[in-house]
Parts: C-alpha cells; sequence; structure tokens
C-alpha cells in the first residue's frame, strides 16, 4: 500500500523541519463522528462481524458492545475515531493484520 500521508506531510513542511502542530494552522483535525446505537450496529452489520468480536477488534468488552448497542452506553472519542476510520476503510483490518483468515 502507498501511503500518500508522508508525502502530504513532506510537501507540507518543506523545507521546514520538524513535528506538525496546530498552533501554526498547517492542518485542520476533524473531531470524530458521535456514534448512536443504531450507528454502532450499523457498522458493526456492515463490517460482517458478530458483536463478540467487534469487541475483539474495538478492543472492548462484549458487554460494552452490547452496552453501546442497545443505546445504554455511548462510544467515546477514541472508540468513535476508530470506528470512523473502519467505515471509511474497512480493508485497514486486513492491512494492519488486526483479523487474519485462517486457511
Amino acid at each position: 500500500m502507498v501511503s500518500i500521508y508522508k508525502d502530504e506531510v513532506k510537501d507540507l513542511l518543506y523545507p521546514r523541519k520538524g513535528n506538525i502542530t496546530r498552533h501554526k494552522d498547517l492542518i485542520k483535525v476533524e473531531r470524530p463522528q458521535s456514534y448512536t446505537a443504531g450507528q454502532v450496529r450499523k457498522l458493526r452489520r456492515f463490517l460482517q462481524l458478530s458483536q463478540g468480536l467487534f469487541s475483539e477488534v474495538m478492543g472492548v468488552s462484549l458487554a460494552t458492545v452490547v452496552a453501546w448497542e442497545n443505546g445504554a452506553n455511548v462510544p467515546s472519542g477514541p472508540s468513535c475515531r476508530l470506528m470512523d476510520m473502519l467505515a471509511m476503510n474497512p480493508d485497514i483490518l486486513l492491512e494492519c493484520k488486526v483479523i487474519e483468515f485462517k486457511n
């Protein structure tokens, strides 16, 4: 996979050196979407994962996923960010070896 991210950062900083900081107004960081119970369920079904497997992928307990889908709890920022990425690029699960298919 070719990463355009590093090329974009390099082009943005050239000939500057160092890390990008928000106060330089070089990059706008979008807030993660907030997810309703229905949206969590829809994403999980889109990924064709059981609640148990989705909980493993997300790094949370099964009870947490059940609570999200029942509306008893809402996902926090890091979970929402991860769900945003999964919704945009579900292949990331395979590319990052989060899941692997057994032969």
